[in-house]
């Protein structure tokens, strides 16, 4: 699934490709995203000028000038591609379920084989009671995390680090790899309880998450299969990671074979040397249990 560095990216290509520009014509497909018919959106958008797109953790808000915004959620495999004027670049692709072509005679498809993505129109001052964004909670790059507010944030929490990182009411964005991958650099187990982490761990996974997140946008995300760029580019950042998805392999600090399992249902990834489980203190165990 594209995460924030993914989305980021799209939404920064994506800048260029629709701002003040004009959708002349609207077609969609006959299937439904995430169970949400697209059959009324041609009327909607036909006519309609963009302005600049901006993001909340792995949604994009496509924003008019009349002030509505078209809200998109890339799901599992979606993808914005851009065409110039001319032939159709993109013939062959498949799984088209939306196709913007603006007055100047460019294209802006939305592709989604698996069809776990959103496209919706939202009213004009409807998005602060959207319930899809309104369960957010802060984007960690336009509201930066700190260890602080990380610590008193899961002080009392009973979940292990990676599913409290993964809480998109916690922090808007993270995803399955790049938890991983901050975990791994601040040295802790994903294993472990996010209430039995100390301030000093959280500082470290604020710092990381912070790094990770723009050394990642700045390849423009990660590709396995599907993701790409507006302009079809795969992302770079697959190269830099040090965990994810390479079980089996020597951990590129200690050696030692990277290693997987199952947890809340995902794949984790993580070095048994390097995030060595910590056992929990005398004050930690005997916490009291409400």
């Amino acid at each position: 699934m594209p995460e924030l560095p993914e989305v980021e990216t799209v939404r920064r290509m994506l800048d260029p490709v629709l701002r003040g520009r004009t959708i002349s014509r609207a077609r969609v497909s006959q299937h439904p995203l995430r169970t949400e018919s697209l059959v009324g959106l041609p009327r909607a958008l036909r006519g309609a000028t963009f302005g600049s797109p901006r993001r909340v953790g792995k949604f994009l808000l496509l924003d008019f000038e009349d002030g509505r915004t078209l809200l998109s959620h890339l799901g599992m495999s979606g993808r914005w591609l851009a065409s110039p004027e001319g032939p159709d670049v993109h013939r062959g692709l498949g799984h088209l379920h939306l196709r913007l072509t603006f007055s100047d005679g460019s294209r802006l498809d939305y592709q989604d084989p698996r069809r776990f993505g959103m496209l919706r129109v939202v009213a004009a001052g409807g998005l602060e009671r959207d319930p899809s964004l309104r369960r957010l909670g802060p984007d960690p790059i336009a509201q930066p995390v700190t260890g602080s507010r990380l610590h008193d944030s899961g002080r009392a929490s009973r979940t292990p680090i990676k599913s409290f990182l993964l809480d998109q009411s916690r922090i808007a964005g993270l995803g399955n790899i790049y938890v991983s991958e901050i975990l791994f650099r601040a040295s802790i187990d994903p294993r472990r309880l996010a209430r039995d982490l100390g301030p000093a761990e959280w500082e470290r996974i604020a710092h990381e998450t912070l790094l990770v997140l723009q050394d990642s946008i700045d390849r423009m995300g990660t590709t396995f299969s599907t993701f790409r760029s507006v302009w079809n580019e795969p992302g770079e950042y697959g190269e830099q990671l040090l965990v994810y998805d390479r079980l089996g392999e020597p951990c590129r600090i200690c050696a030692q074979p990277i290693r997987r399992f199952v947890q809340a249902g995902r794949a984790t990834f993580f070095c048994p040397h390097c995030q060595r489980l910590k056992p929990v203190s005398a004050a930690s165990s005997g916490r009291k249990r409400g």
